[in-house]
């Protein structure tokens, strides 16, 4: 059963696509959460409050995407529980923590020095990048999210959203200007 009609079905209070919905985007939710906060234990209780509240609503509209649509109330969760718990310094709405153990490295690059070093590079390049550029980066080519999507999580519409993908990847291509190797491996990967 396809996304759509398990949010149509919890629409009309159906409690298996409720707990459907969580199994199949649980781990994307937790993955998502950490790249804003990194306390493990607050991300699981946003998003466990993120389902409460679609149990416990009564007005549910059809949302565009539902995986969208809990990304963004993830998002909006978490970003609550950190101002009231004055932690606000933690999130940054668009600042994704990308390190050399993220899971782009492990689809991008082996283990061996060589590809290491690529992706030092690679990441010296995505960190000089602003936040909102890292972000839909992450969001489009990781998550592997549609235009669409992404501008529901990001509250963009979806010509901002393929504008700020393009200004991205011309920002980065600048970035790795110099180092041919690193373009191929961008291409072969489909990120540019």
């Amino acid at each position: 059963m396809d996304d759509m009609t398990l949010w149509s079905s919890l629409i009309e209070g159906n409690l298996r696509a409720l707990e459907i919905l969580y199994k199949r985007h649980y781990a994307l939710l937790l993955n998502y959460g950490l790249k804003f906060c990194q306390d493990i234990e607050l991300t699981k209780d946003c998003i466990q409050d993120v389902f409460v509240k679609l149990h416990k609503s009564k007005e549910l509209s059809q949302a565009v995407s539902p995986r969208a649509y809990l990304l963004r109330a993830l998002r909006n969760t978490l970003y609550d529980n950190l101002l009231l718990s004055k932690e606000t310094t933690s999130l940054d709405e668009f600042a994704f923590h990308i390190s050399e153990s993220h899971d782009l490295f492990e689809q991008l690059f082996l283990k061996n020095d060589e590809d290491m070093q690529l992706s030092k590079q690679l990441l010296k390049a995505l960190s000089s990048l602003p936040s909102n550029q890292k972000t839909i980066l992450y969001l489009r080519f990781v998550k592997e999210l549609s235009h669409k999507e992404i501008a529901e999580i990001m509250n963009i519409n979806v010509q901002s959203s393929m504008n700020l993908v393009s200004r991205a990847l011309i920002k980065l291509r600048s970035l790795m200007k110099n180092d041919s190797l690193m373009i191929v491996f961008l291409l072969k990967a489909g990120i540019i």
